[in-house]
């Protein structure tokens, strides 16, 4: 049979990747130096970006080149079960059906979403195929595997057993619309203009009154204090003095703290401590009372009557009525601030206080900082990585949602205080010592299990068939994974197998739209690699999206790069026209 006059990739692609497939050229053979790296697994419930396109041709490259050289190569692949994001893909589906989570218990919740993604868990690995990825499908890891949680279940006990993971409360990033809280590094902080109010506060043990200067007024109901700088002036004189809360009736102190900026606003502050972190530390200190004014759906809660139930965006403006018709009001100065926004349903982040289990973070980040064993391309972004480990705080590891890792623990029933560490977290409530002990009903943050992905899927601990390929050779992905992916994995990869769990780090920019504008669905500018390869082919693809491409650059997308990468696959048909 003759060739054709012109390559025509979806006839002979899908063909010769079953055809490496069956003949099992993906895997392993036991034989050469280990050469390994693993996938940044895709969320199982949804189709591939062209993002993946580019992260994993290029691992891809890579991981060919060395199994040609002769090294003993293994690419692995990965699902992810994507813990808050299916977590929202789901929420909304409920939407749509005039449901919600609070309709079902726990269980019924894992049983639907395991259920759902299971039914869309398929697709994706298909267009991983498309692409053309030599991955060792026989060793693909989903995220909810029982190795995984065993895995994870056994370091979050080591971390127990030595002190490094407690229970408190504090203050959380709460996000109302999905009723979890977030990591600090999941906020979308965002520079806008604003409003920073000047509020009279009259005083109670002396004539006149104080003025403080806040951007959320809608919060003065939880005050419990006024704080100024010990070292103002200014203020000295009232400080121990008490101040009458507006539109409450109820009386506070003056305190001094050395928390509050002198040149900031009046240099005097209302402090809140249930709905600011800064505040919930300054109130620690003094032994304020915290007062909880806004609930975790976001409406106000202990509260004069006229104020209870409504959005606290609602609430701000009645409070600022109300203030304004007292003649409290002082001035109105506009700012320029940073505001926390939930990233996925675009509301303003909540700091509520809420308990939560913490990983005393700074012990992980001190031996990642002392390591100088990886190499990272480009060279600049080791030293991004040092400074976001030396400003490292504790790590929020629970999240609200039923869809995910149970946190492996239990609560005494009849004592707050009393938890203990069990993997039986089937089970509502369990006996131990003759005590009732009820299960913590939170899962954990997806990044905790994605942060012990490398020695999770090679078995490095057990020593199972790929415990040889750890420490993985090669980490690549996108420059935006540096601090939630990369930092934890090397943290928590020196904490349990004592070794950095990969040798170089590769990192990739952002394939942007072909005006060099971020791709969005709301933007719909997206776009599909499965078009692309459906037009050009997935080689066509992966020249166009990867030729020419620096480390650590963002790119704009080229439909004529595919259609160039297209002609160059073409001119290689056509010598093999020649030569036949």
């Amino acid at each position: 049979m003759k060739l054709a006059k012109a390559y025509e990739p979806s006839e002979y692609e899908p063909n010769i990747y079953a055809l490496w497939e069956k003949s099992g050229a993906f895997k392993p053979t036991g034989k050469g130096e280990p050469f390994s790296t693993v996938m940044p697994p895709p969320n199982a419930n949804g189709n591939l970006h062209i993002g993946h396109a580019l992260d994993m041709g290029l691992k891809d490259i890579v991981v060919r080149y060395k199994r040609m050289q002769g090294f003993d190569t293994i690419y692995i692949p990965g699902a992810d079960h994507a813990g808050f994001e299916t977590w929202v893909v789901f929420a909304k589906e409920l939407e749509k059906q005039g449901l919600s989570r609070f309709d079902f218990s726990r269980e019924q919740l894992y049983s639907q979403v395991w259920s759902f993604v299971e039914k869309e868990r398929g697709n994706m690995e298909l267009q991983l195929r498309a692409i053309g990825v030599s991955a060792s499908w026989d060793d693909l890891v989903f995220t909810l595997d029982e190795k995984v949680i065993k895995t994870v279940n056994t370091t979050f006990k080591k971390l127990w057993d030595e002190g490094l993971i407690y229970r408190g409360e504090r203050v959380v990033n709460y996000s109302t619309k999905y009723q979890t809280s977030y990591a600090d590094i999941e906020v979308d902080h965002k520079q806008e203009k604003g409003t920073l109010w000047h509020i009279a506060y009259p005083l109670i043990d002396k004539l006149g009154e104080i003025v403080i200067a806040t951007t959320r007024p809608e919060t003065l109901f939880g005050d419990t204090a006024v704080a100024v700088n010990p070292n103002d002036e200014r203020y000295k004189h009232l400080i121990g003095s008490h101040v009458l809360l507006p539109l409450t009736g109820r009386e506070i102190p003056i305190i001094a703290d050395d928390y509050v900026d002198v040149n900031f606003g009046t240099g005097a502050v209302k402090i809140t401590p249930a709905h600011d972190a800064n505040d919930f530390e300054v109130g620690k200190r003094h032994n304020l009372e915290r007062i909880q004014v806004i609930d975790f759906d976001g409406t106000m809660i202990h509260v004069p009557d006229q104020y209870m139930g409504l959005s606290s965006k609602a609430a701000r403006a009645k409070t600022l009525a109300a203030l304004t018709a007292e003649e409290l009001i002082r001035k109105e100065e506009p700012i320029e601030h940073t505001v926390g926004y939930d990233y996925k349903s675009g509301l303003p982040i909540q700091p509520l206080i809420k308990e939560q289990w913490f990983l005393k973070i700074e012990p992980l980040a001190k031996r990642a900082l002392e390591n100088d064993e990886i190499t990272f391309y480009p060279a600049n972004r080791k030293q991004i990585l040092k400074q976001y480990l030396k400003n490292v705080h504790d790590w929020n590891l629970s999240r609200q949602i039923a869809w995910g890792i149970p946190i492996p623990a239990f609560q005494n029933v009849a004592d707050d205080e009393d938890w203990i560490f069990d993997e039986r977290v089937d089970e509502k409530t369990i006996e131990v010592d003759g005590k009732i002990y009820a299960r913590e009903e939170d899962t954990f943050d997806t990044w905790f299990s994605s942060g012990q992905w490398p020695f999770i899927t090679t078995d490095a601990n057990n020593g199972g068939d790929l415990s040889r390929f750890y420490p993985t050779s090669l980490m690549e992905t996108g420059t935006d994974l540096l601090d939630r992916w990369i930092a934890r994995m090397i943290m928590l990869g020196l904490y349990v197998t004592d070794t950095v769990p990969f040798k170089d780090v590769y990192l990739h920019g952002m394939v942007l739209d072909e005006h060099a504008q971020k791709m969005s669905k709301s933007k719909g500018n997206v776009i599909n690699p499965m078009e692309s390869i459906a037009n050009y082919g997935s080689d066509a693809l992966r020249l166009g999206l990867i030729a020419n491409r620096s480390p650590g650059q963002n790119q704009a997308f080229s439909t004529d790069r595919i259609v160039a990468g297209r002609n160059f696959c073409n001119k290689l048909w056509n010598i093999a026209r020649f030569i036949e």
